[in-house]
């Protein structure tokens, strides 16, 4: 009995042990571009990609309160990429980066997503609307490809700069919509 239990115990700390090097990996967040969302700082961005294409400051975002950079993306070897913006948090964090491409190369981009990144929800009808959505440690990436649009977008957010754009988001549309309603 004493043996059997020893084999268990060791059973079980190589199972905590594997699953915990597993998420502590899991746990790593998308990487557009080399750089990873939520630990790439701005002067490290700068100093990697801002060497291979020009990018310039366009200001502050209002979901992040950080810098925002934004360029056409030429130098950075993206089939299809004719604008590209960089957003960072108030820590100088990447916190998002946001792609317009062509939208003919929405299946190729979709499958090398896939092979990368976790799929989380799709939607890829014959004719219409495309998109779909990946999770990755502590970020999102999302393809989207409106039906009447030449152009798709392809976005890695963290959570929080999601969350943040999301709350403010519905907070202006029920503001909004009582402007609206109080002119009546």
């Amino acid at each position: 009995m004493p043996l059997s239990c020893t084999r268990l115990i060791k059973s079980i700390l190589t199972l905590l042990m594997v699953f915990s090097y597993s998420t502590s990996y899991a746990g790593n967040n998308a990487a557009p571009l080399g750089q990873e969302l939520g630990v790439t700082t701005l002067k490290q961005f700068q100093e990697s990609i801002g060497v291979q294409t020009q990018l310039t400051e366009t200001g502050t975002n209002k979901f992040s309160g950080g810098v925002m950079l934004e360029g056409n993306g030429e130098g950075l070897g993206v089939d299809g990429l004719t604008k590209i913006l960089v957003i960072f948090n108030a820590s100088n964090q990447l916190s998002g980066v946001v792609m317009t491409m062509s939208k003919s190369h929405f299946q190729e981009t979709m499958n090398a997503l896939s092979k990368k990144y976790k799929l989380v929800n799709k939607q890829v009808p014959f004719v219409g609307n495309k998109f779909a959505k990946y999770k990755q440690g502590n970020s999102v990436v999302m393809l989207d490809s409106p039906h009447m649009s030449f152009d798709m977008e392809l976005r890695y957010l963290t959570n929080e700069f999601l969350a943040s754009y999301t709350k403010t988001s519905a907070d202006e549309n029920a503001e909004n919509k009582r402007n609206q309603a109080s002119k009546f």
